[in-house]
């Protein structure tokens, strides 16, 4: 469900932050996902995603840049203050972090259960921030066509969930058939050759060094770079749990060192909504 872009002369970074539960997983025959604690399942918790939004937004405002965060609905609603989000984007990520394909939870929603996930995330955008959200991001990147057609059909302008790879030092978004954009996620070989993806994750766990996401920048010649970490991830690992305040403070800093570096190598650094609509008026 994709039509291939014309090549636009650019090279962008865009830094987004998926703002859902903590160290969320999957259940088998659930909709909504659970949070992990020491490797059991336990109920939703919230806490180290909103302080870990509250540092990485803190850290986007003393370096000047905006980003794009994908907000899942119960996170947001359960933010003490989303006055933390001011000046960013705003858009979706399900409500319960739902998995929209059944990839992870062996459950397909049906056409209705999908309409209902993903206007529930709108209007908790909208109920919270004021704001009617331009983007979508499914929760663990489990997206198909059917579900970036009910995207098309709730009025979404662009989708941020495929991982697509670095050809000759570049990725390109591309309109689907519906005329969303897909801004997707890059999918890259490192110094080693070794496969790596621009979501964060890796670094936060310790599984990859700062210096490969540098590397990544170093690689990339044109088009649009997306990176993307969890709010939560600078708070706390799935591995070691909570992290202390200096930990925390290091993991942010890092991103925001992969972002300075981004910019010292010529990158703009924008939101998707701004990207959205840079590409849009070039049609």
């Amino acid at each position: 469900m994709q039509m291939r872009p014309h090549h636009h002369s650019m090279r962008v970074l865009a830094f987004t932050v998926d703002l859902d539960r903590d160290c969320n997983t999957a259940v088998a025959g659930e909709m909504a996902a659970v949070s992990r604690e020491r490797g059991r399942s336990v109920p939703p918790r919230y806490s180290a995603s909103a302080e870990g939004m509250e540092a990485i937004a803190d850290m986007l405002r003393s370096h000047s840049l905006r980003a794009t965060v994908f907000a899942e609905g119960d996170t947001l609603l359960s933010l003490p203050d989303a006055s933390v989000l001011k000046g960013q984007e705003l858009a979706c990520h399900g409500m319960g972090h739902e998995d929209l394909t059944g990839g992870h939870s062996g459950l397909v929603p049906d056409d209705d259960e999908l309409r209902g996930i993903i206007r529930r995330s709108k209007e908790a955008v909208s109920s919270r921030c004021g704001i009617a959200p331009r983007g979508f991001r499914a929760p663990y990147l489990n997206i198909d066509p059917r579900a970036l057609a009910h995207l098309g059909e709730e009025g979404f302008s662009y989708d941020s969930s495929i991982t697509a790879p670095v050809v000759d030092g570049s990725v390109t978004p591309w309109r689907l058939e519906n005329g969303m954009l897909e801004m997707p996620l890059a999918r890259d070989k490192d110094s080693e050759g070794r496969t790596m993806d621009s979501y964060m994750w890796a670094m936060h766990e310790g599984r990859r060094p700062e210096e490969d996401y540098l590397g990544m920048l170093e690689r990339f010649q044109a088009g649009a770079l997306v990176m993307a970490t969890h709010s939560w991830h600078v708070v706390e690992s799935v591995r070691g749990g909570r992290r202390t305040k200096g930990d925390t403070a290091a993991q942010t800093e890092a991103i925001g060192r992969v972002l300075c570096r981004a910019q010292d190598l010529g990158f703009e650094v924008l939101a998707l909504d701004e990207l959205e609509r840079r590409i849009s008026a070039d049609r």
